[in-house]
């Protein structure tokens, strides 16, 4: 399990963890992202209405995903709720491990590259890249650009870590296009505004940009990338330069980013 510089979770945290025991009014279950520590989960705290025995809810040995209530570290006391999850809550908290699953061992082959065990890229970087993104996945998949390279030197995380890191993410993960969308509009009062417009453009296809028709005065554009920060600055930049054209000819134009 993806290790944590905290002992224990904190208040509002889900975490996931096993049922090892379950007594008459609770459930007492071992955390996994927190070696040594155990959590309770009082009967009111099992599911959203009344129930006469726990066992129909909970049993021994389920996996469960659970929200932080209360934290108690003097008392190693740890108080968690089952009902306080809702469904897209535990599904994506799941797909969250599994993320941090793949990063340990991208962390791993970024420390091989530096000479370093697993324990030692966790104290250089691993915690760290942990604390200012939530998740080390990000920071693995913010080092495939170069704005996001600088982004990473500006969270304090040495070159040598960013160029180990990105030279594994490079190798192992693969960047989905993005569609970046937007509706063009362009009007002119020019005698030959048509083509004032076909030129306009024409000026946005000229950067790659795909063109459709929607109803006049109303033009999509989109463009697909794997960068969506460039991506998102072209398709302005493009749309920007076809409103100055238009308004060259004594017309007016408006762009608007479409999700």
């Amino acid at each position: 399990m993806v290790r944590k510089l905290s002992k224990y979770p904190s208040i509002g945290e889900l975490v996931t963890g096993k049922v090892i025991r379950l007594n008459p009014f609770s459930a007492l279950v071992k955390l996994d992202e927190y070696p040594g520590v155990e959590g309770m989960i009082h009967i009111s705290e099992v599911a959203r209405k009344w129930i006469k025995d726990i066992r129909e809810f909970v049993k021994e040995g389920d996996a469960v995903v659970v929200k932080v209530m209360r934290v108690e570290e003097e008392r190693r006391h740890v108080e968690l709720s089952m009902k306080r999850v809702s469904k897209n809550e535990a599904d994506a908290k799941l797909k969250e491990i599994k993320r941090e699953q793949k990063a340990e061992k991208m962390l791993e082959a970024a420390g091989k590259e530096l000479g370093l065990t697993l324990d030692k890229a966790y104290d250089e970087v691993g915690f760290k890249m942990q604390e200012e993104f939530g998740e080390m996945w990000k920071v693995f998949q913010t080092s495939m650009t170069p704005d996001g390279k600088e982004m990473l030197a500006k969270k304090g995380i040495s070159e040598k870590w960013i160029k180990a890191i990105a030279s594994v993410a490079e190798r192992t993960i693969e960047l989905k296009e993005t569609a970046i969308k937007g509706t063009l509009e362009l009007k002119t009062p020019a005698e030959n505004g048509l083509e004032q417009i076909k030129a306009a453009l024409a000026a946005v296809k000229k950067k790659g940009i795909e063109v459709h028709y929607i109803s006049a005065p109303k033009y999509m554009i989109s463009f697909k990338t794997k960068d969506a920060k460039k991506g998102e600055k072209l398709i302005r930049e493009a749309a920007d330069e076809a409103i100055k054209k238009i308004s060259s000819t004594g017309g007016e134009g408006k762009f608007e980013r479409v999700d």
